[in-house]
Parts: structure tokens; C-alpha cells; sequence
């Protein structure tokens, strides 16, 4: 008669003793211990073989890095979601997992007798299925409760995330600018040039050493206007900017000016009052979509905070073979 023993330490070992040999086979072995509870490689290799390869965040582990050390940085991270979910008790109901399913299923016109035969092709079971179902609920919960609120986007963020993606800057971004003109006539001689030039890099050291833009426009500026104004010019978009004056201007941050420009009027030194977002049909119909990526983006980006901040807190051991 067959007598089996298993054993649970850094491996798990089958002993299958007869009166004549007795022979020990490796079934499993730990590979991670979070704060005290075991991750199996067995664990690992499923999720690799049936997936998904990252439920929670395979952090600290780059996209580059083999299947095996993703799957366990995530194994990892999901033992530390669930053990907070257990202290903050958040759990799952079985009949809200059976509901769920049938959401998911009516969704894709499939029956729970088309899922069993999906599952039978991918060697897994219901129970299995259901578990990992289970699991994600669990993890959604745990993220809306913790990392939702974290999550702040802006119609601002929106456009600069649109704007990034377009490469269309010149045609979508507008700008309110100042400017300060120091004229000169198209038949100067050399020697008012060189004075003209003289005194507007007076001008700009005077702003460099803290003049108020709008000040030094109405004293210095040969535009009539700009002793009321203050050399504010009517809102432009980049791309109507001439070549010599976009170069200067587009690297600017608001609050900020030019050195002296030459133009065919003169001498220009230009203050970036505001920079703002156009706007643009096909924007306005990527929006929605726009703003979920980069919710999405930003809701992976506070879990792998929340992550950091908890790894520095949890003993998390992986177990070299």
C-alpha cells in the first residue's frame, strides 16, 4: 500500500514511501513571502499560462522584464491590495459574483454553457474562473475606495494631453502677448540703427532688473496705443506668427519676454501674457475618450504610488531557488 506525506516549507515535496524505495518529487515551492503569507510557484505559472499576466501592477518590474518576474511583482502587489482590502472589509459576495458574470455574459451574448466550454479548452474550471473574478471585483472595489479619489483631471490636463498627441501645437495653441516696439525707418542710416538697437537693450535690461512689462511699453514703445494699453496685442495663434518672431516667442512661459527682435519695423521685445488652448472640432470630438485615457493613465500612476508607499512598509521576501 502507497503511503503519500507533503511537506510545507521553501518547497513542497510529495514522499511516496513502498517496502522497497522511497523517492521525493519537488510538486511546488514558495517563491515570495508577504509579510507572511506564501506565493506558490505554481501561482505564478498560471498566471502566466491562463492570465491576465498583470491584474494589479507588475511595479517595480519594467515592461522589458521576463513574464515570470512580472507575474510575481504582480502576485506580489495583489497580496498587498487584498490584505489591506481584509483590514478595510471589503469583500465580495458570492451571489454578487454570480451576477456580475451574468452581466458580463448578457454583454457578449454568450450563456454560462458557452463560458464552461471556453474554459474547458483553457484547462480551467468554473471555481478557477469565478475566483479570479472575484479577485478582480475585490481590486476594483479596493481602487475606488482608495485610489479613485487620488485621481484629479483638469480640462487643462485634458488639452495639454491632446496637444502631446496632435503634435498640432502651432495650429490649436493661442496667445495673448505684449509687446514693446522701438520703430525704425525703412531708409535709417547704420548710425540710428545702432541707436535704436542701443536703446531697446536698454529696455530689456531695465526689464531684466524687475520694470513692469506694461510700464516700460507705455514709456518706451513707439506704438500710439501702447501708452494705454501697455503694448497688449489682440490674441494670436502661434502658427500666424512670422518665422523670426514664433522662434522667440514659443519657447516662452508666461511672465516671460524676448530679447530684442529685428524686424522690418524695428526692434520688438515680446511678454507672454497668456498661453491658452484654441480649441478645435476634432478636440472637442475626442474629449470624452481623451479624458478616460488619461484617467486610466493616471489611476495606474497612483497605484504604483500607493504600491511604493506600501512595500516600504510590509516585509515582502522572494525566495531565490
Amino acid at each position: 500500500m502507497t503511503k503519500f506525506k507533503c511537506l510545507l516549507g521553501a518547497a513542497i515535496f510529495c514522499v511516496a514511501a513502498t517496502s522497497v524505495i522511497a523517492q521525493e518529487v519537488i510538486l511546488d515551492r514558495i517563491v515570495a513571502i508577504v509579510d507572511g503569507s506564501p506565493i506558490l510557484y505554481s501561482e505564478i505559472q498560471d498566471k502566466i499560462t491562463k492570465g491576465p499576466l498583470v491584474m494589479v501592477s507588475e511595479y517595480p518590474a519594467e515592461e522589458t522584464a521576463p513574464p515570470a518576474e512580472r507575474a510575481l511583482q504582480d502576485a506580489i502587489n495583489f497580496e498587498l491590495v487584498i490584505t489591506k482590502a481584509r483590514e478595510m472589509e471589503i469583500d465580495v459576495l458570492d451571489d454578487e459574483v454570480d451576477a456580475e458574470i451574468k452581466m458580463f455574459l448578457d454583454s457578449k451574448n454568450l450563456t454560462m454553457e458557452d463560458l464552461t466550454k471556453h474554459l474547458a479548452t483553457q484547462d480551467t474550471t468554473i471555481l478557477d474562473y469565478k475566483t479570479d473574478f472575484k479577485d478582480q471585483m475585490i481590486f476594483r472595489r479596493f481602487q475606488g475606495r482608495v485610489i479613485n479619489p487620488l485621481v484629479k483631471i483638469t480640462d487643462k490636463d485634458i488639452e495639454t494631453y491632446y496637444l502631446k498627441r496632435s503634435g498640432s501645437t502651432s495650429d490649436l495653441v493661442e496667445l495673448v502677448l505684449r509687446q514693446i516696439l522701438i520703430s525704425v525707418a525703412g531708409n535709417a542710416s547704420e548710425d540710428i540703427v545702432e541707436a535704436k538697437r542701443k536703446l531697446s537693450a536698454e529696455v530689456h535690461q531695465k526689464l531684466l532688473d524687475g520694470m513692469a512689462f506694461a510700464e516700460a511699453a507705455k514709456i518706451y514703445s513707439d506704438e500710439e496705443k501702447a501708452r494705454d494699453n501697455g503694448g497688449l496685442m489682440n490674441p494670436i495663434k502661434l502658427k500666424d506668427l512670422v518665422g523670426t518672431i514664433r522662434t522667440e516667442v514659443e519657447t516662452l512661459d508666461i511672465g516671460q519676454f524676448t530679447l530684442p527682435v529685428r524686424t522690418s519695423l524695428g526692434f520688438h521685445v515680446f511678454f507672454l501674457e497668456e498661453k491658452r488652448f484654441a480649441g478645435s472640432q476634432e478636440f472637442q470630438q475626442q474629449k470624452r475618450q481623451l479624458e478616460f485615457e488619461l484617467r486610466t493613465l493616471e489611476l495606474q500612476a497612483q497605484t504604483r504610488r500607493w504600491l511604493q508607499e506600501q512595500r516600504q512598509k510590509t516585509k515582502v521576501e522572494i525566495v531565490k531557488e
